[in-house]
This record gives C-alpha cells, sequence and structure tokens, in this order.
C-alpha cells in the first residue's frame, strides 16, 4: 500500500519538477522577448525624437529663406 502510495507521489513530483523547468523555460524566454521589444521601442522613440528634430530645423530653414522674399500684394 504504501509502495503505491510512494510511486504516485515520485511520479506526481517527477511531473511537477518537469511542469516547473518548462515554465521556467518560458518564462525566461518571455523576459528575453520583453527585454528585445523593449530595446526596439526605445530605438523607435529615439528614432520618432531625431525625426521631430530634423523635421523643426527643416521647416526653420524653409520660414527663414521665405523670409528672404517680400512678400507680394
Amino acid at each position: 500500500m504504501f509502495n503505491n502510495q510512494f510511486s504516485q507521489l515520485e511520479s506526481a513530483i517527477q511531473r511537477l519538477v518537469s511542469e516547473n523547468q518548462q515554465l521556467n523555460q518560458a518564462l525566461l524566454q518571455s523576459q528575453q522577448q520583453l527585454q528585445q521589444k523593449h530595446e526596439e521601442l526605445e530605438n523607435f522613440q529615439l528614432q520618432a525624437m531625431e525625426q521631430e528634430e530634423l523635421q523643426t530645423a527643416t521647416a526653420q530653414k524653409l520660414e527663414a529663406l521665405l523670409a528672404l522674399f517680400p512678400a507680394q500684394v
């Protein structure tokens, strides 16, 4: 009787250990993916800021060029 229960307990523990290892691997993979997405987001934000700066500089240059021409009435 005890041997049967011990065997069942041992099987349950082995199954739980295996499931825990799988979950740990999935968690590690998810954390790595999250880190990668975070880095991608930071890069996109940096690119967006650079584009905004370029647009602002271009708009200022255009305004300066247009200011050289007299207003036509």
